[in-house]
């Protein structure tokens, strides 16, 4: 991956005269000739009219005029376009067995919306480029998947595996062209349609399938969903925030190759079923489609109701301090109700703290693409073993973002996209109405929900939540494992927070909690460590015994890129210790406050944190 970037950050648009001189022969031009002060830039061409001017590219330029999408690619704005050349067009239509007079309104719209990407702020240079999907949807909702290769010694970039870059960053007024030499043609077989025709899944499509879970995943979206606000841009509280038109559904399924599984044993659904026993137990046997026989619980943990890239596992923003980036970890919930996958850095799956071994995915394998999802390919067989999840992967404190805990999050790209550089043009944040979000989070009607970020904040994943006037809501928290906790909350406190009464499982927990007081008021007791005599060791148990904590070390106060700090020596971001609890059970857990300030003052609320009791005493400062 660092070499693939390095290589990247090498890669520079053609001059003028290079692009002109590969015109009739543009396709046999490769990314190794383009050097680093080629980049050329067309000061007073658009998409569209680049395009047009460009001779290989005159048949998508072609395409995108009769289907009447020129004017919008002629229109202000960041646009990212990777414009297949006359010879890849042509090749589509031999292929397809079609004709240029054949093709429809609608199918030359299809083939301009899946080579276009619109953003807010900016267009995606090749450097940005990194193995996965690429950060915003295609005009037509689907990511695009870069991946590198080598043809002989030459490097390659591919875009959706057989897309190959020819040249790139040629940037003109309202964005930047790609050219690629195949036409730009994002899967539309289903996941159990693509794990069919793989040719390495065969027998995980067969239990996927017989398990039922195939069928209950074919829809792309919700078509109960209904935006109550009855627009796009939903003005409040001197806010302009966007709201999502339609709820998008996705998944992601961790696979094991079918050599893999015959290496142990595992040959057909019997033996499947039968391996699956030592973990899942014996319910149902026979009867796939159960929720409780082993083979689909098998099947259930491997899979997320989120849509995600390797690239998206985890974040890799500027909020994370450098000396911990390795440490970098997300749990989120499977389809294995009320089970957690761990992912750490490396793409490592459940990796044990007692020896440090884990499954890996294995990238160059992942990233299969598909109309609902994503599929990625495992070097381990991957179970939900209770006494070694209980006792030792699991067995850890739990940080987790407020955005980790709601999967309609991800699938819409609200979820790391709400920064000023990400969110769309003239809004401020996201909201969503208050049924959005199904059983993972909800609010009152009086209440106003507002999801912010920015790098330069300091926040655990650089956003956060913000309720405001007289909220109420709900948080159905990422599930724990049965043991005793203690739980706490990271904030930023400050003048704008207000008086929130907070409960856990439906019961009161303790006071209202005033946002509001800062870290340095002898109510929190806050002290810098560098103006302690023991780096802050006293301090750190008087603020414990006043029920507050510094925020961690493993966070970075970037800060707009000066001043950073880790986040313990920001007296403003603050853990609140809510209380210790006992889960007898797997089981859904639930965050709800409440206001009780009467000045409509807002609840901020950053990320979520449990540790077993039995680890406090010796927790570090990450």
């Amino acid at each position: 991956m660092d070499m693939d970037k390095r290589y990247l950050s090498a890669i520079k648009a053609w001059a003028v005269g290079l692009l002109f001189a590969c015109v009739g022969g543009l396709s046999s031009c490769n990314s190794d000739d383009i050097k680093e002060d080629a980049m050329y830039t067309f000061t007073g061409e658009t998409v569209a009219s680049f395009c047009e001017k460009t001779p290989e590219l005159s048949l998508f330029y072609k395409l995108m005029d009769e289907c009447g999408e020129t004017a919008l690619l002629e229109v202000y704005g960041h646009f990212t376009c990777f414009a297949p050349t006359n010879d890849a067009i042509n090749k589509y239509l031999t292929e397809k067995g079609l004709s240029w007079d054949g093709l429809s309104s609608e199918q030359k719209q299809k083939i301009v919306y899946n080579s276009v990407i619109r953003n807010a702020t900016k267009e995606i240079l090749v450097d940005e480029f990194e193995e996965g999907a690429l950060s915003e949807p295609t005009l037509s909702d689907r990511y695009l998947l870069i991946s590198f290769g080598k043809e002989g010694e030459e490097r390659r970039i591919y875009v959706n595996e057989k897309s190959t870059l020819i040249s790139g960053d040629h940037e003109v007024h309202n964005g930047v062209v790609h050219i690629v030499d195949e036409v730009i043609e994002p899967s539309e077989k289903t996941l159990l349609e693509t794990l069919k025709a793989h040719g390495g899944f065969e027998l995980w499509a067969e239990a996927y399938e017989a398990s039922g879970w195939a069928d209950e995943m074919t829809e792309l979206y919700d078509p109960d969903y209904v935006n109550s606000f009855n627009t796009d841009r939903y003005q409040i509280i001197g806010l302009v925030l966007a709201v999502p038109e339609k709820l998008k559904l996705g998944y992601t399924l961790f696979c094991e190759p079918d050599e893999l599984l015959k290496q142990n044993g595992i040959t057909d659904l019997s033996s499947m079923e039968n391996y699956a026993r030592t973990y899942y137990g014996s319910e149902d046997l026979g009867n796939y489609k159960s929720k409780n026989n082993p083979l689909n619980r098998f099947i259930a943990y491997h899979m997320l109701n989120r849509q995600m890239a390797t690239n998206s596992f985890l974040y890799t923003g500027e909020t994370t301090n450098p000396d911990y980036a390795n440490e970098r970890t997300e749990y989120y919930e499977t389809m294995y109700t009320y089970r957690l996958i761990k992912i750490k850095a490396g793409n490592r799956l459940n990796a044990k703290n007692s020896d440090n071994t884990s499954l890996r995915v294995i990238e160059k394998e992942s990233n299969v693409d598909a109309i609902n999802g994503f599929i990625h390919t495992l070097d381990g067989i991957l179970v939900y073993d209770e006494e070694v999840m209980e006792k030792d992967v699991l067995h850890e404190r739990i940080r987790f973002d407020f955005f980790a805990c709601i999967p309609h999050l991800t699938n819409n790209n609200i979820r790391w996209k709400c920064y000023s550089s990400t969110r769309p043009e003239g809004t401020s944040g996201y909201t969503v109405t208050p049924e959005f979000c199904g059983e993972y989070f909800t609010y009152n009607d009086a209440g106003v929900c507002v999801f912010q970020a920015e790098d330069s904040w300091a926040d655990y994943q650089g956003d956060e939540l913000v309720m405001q006037e007289s909220y109420d809501f709900t948080l159905r928290m990422i599930p724990l494992p049965p043991g005793d906790y203690e739980m706490r909350i990271g904030y930023n406190s400050g003048g704008t927070r207000g008086m929130g009464q907070m409960y856990v499982d439906g019961n009161i927990a303790g006071t209202p909690v005033d946002l509001r007081i800062n870290g340095d008021d002898p109510r929190v007791g806050w002290v810098k460590d560098s103006e302690t005599n023991d780096d802050g060791v006293e301090n750190d148990k008087m603020m414990r015994n006043r029920g507050y904590m510094k925020a961690p070390e493993a966070l970075w106060y970037w800060h707009g890129g000066w001043d950073n700090v880790p986040m313990r020596d920001v007296s403003f971001a603050l853990r609140y210790i809510v209380g210790q609890y006992h889960f007898e059970e797997y089981g859904a857990h639930t965050f709800r406050a409440r206001s009780v300030d009467f000045k409509g003052r807002g609840f901020q609320l950053d990320y979520i944190e449990f540790i077993p009791t039995d680890m406090i005493r010796d927790e570090g400062r990450d």
